[in-house]
């Protein structure tokens, strides 16, 4: 009796027990896992962030104590035209000496290819903005914009299509500029034999300042490629306490 009653109870017990459940612990780390990496990835960026902004405040109240000049500017590459084309991109350099100084923002930089489409009216639109503080104690060589195109040919190469330039404006306020943009020509025969063969053309070495300077450019033969629109938004900083004025 005692074994059958055993028998019994151990049979009542097994059937009673509830039904096994999957173990979700493989799943749970690898959410864990996954959101940690997020996480990290989100706390990384706040990081550069912040870094990145602590070091323009730190260059900021570098210069909060100075007395120069400062000079603020911001622009837009709007538009262009290139009758012989349907795909352009622009890079920028602003160009200056020694005398001159970073505070914030770049002094270069690459827009997006536009094309041309409806719509347009044979423009390329770009509205590129672009932003830079300079500081100077003697203002010496004003600083200059240069643009130089480039437009991709059938194997993806980035090929030279005009430079042009223009001189920072001088007046605070807001300014537009109709720059034109030519392109070196060359004066050998082997080298447009080069250019016809590898559909490469000449370019000069250290644009930006070649074309700011002006080294050299008496002899550069050149024709006109076409032409962009550019709009600037100056400020400048104590002029008249450096004694300079501006009419």
């Amino acid at each position: 009796m005692k074994k059958e009653l055993g028998d019994s109870i151990s049979l009542d017990v097994k059937e009673t027990l509830p039904p096994k459940k999957k173990s979700r612990l493989g799943h749970s780390i690898f959410n864990r896992t996954k959101d940690s990496q997020v996480n990290n990835i989100n706390n990384n960026k706040i990081n550069n962030i912040n870094k990145s902004l602590s070091s323009n405040e730190k260059s900021q109240n570098s210069y909060a104590s100075k007395k120069g000049i400062f000079l603020d500017i911001h622009g837009i590459i709007n538009e262009g035209t290139f009758p012989e084309d349907d795909q352009i991109f622009c890079k920028y350099d602003v160009v200056y000496d020694k005398n001159w100084e970073v505070v914030t923002g770049q002094n270069s930089g690459q827009s997006q290819h536009a094309c041309l489409g409806e719509g347009t009216n044979g423009y390329f639109v770009w509205n590129m903005p672009f932003q830079i503080r300079l500081y100077s104690e003697e203002p010496n060589n004003w600083p200059q914009l240069v643009i130089s195109c480039y437009y991709p040919d059938f194997l993806g190469r980035e090929i030279l299509k005009a430079y042009g330039t223009c001189y920072i404006p001088t007046m605070s306020g807001t300014h537009e500029r109709n720059l034109s943009m030519f392109c070196p020509i060359s004066s050998y025969g082997f080298t447009k034999l080069y250019e016809i063969i590898y559909g490469e053309k000449a370019e000069l070495i250290n644009a930006p300042k070649i074309m700011a300077m002006g080294d050299g450019r008496e002899i550069l033969r050149t024709k006109h490629e076409g032409n962009i629109k550019i709009k600037f938004n100056i400020h400048l900083e104590n002029l008249e306490e450096n004694g300079y004025e501006v009419s």
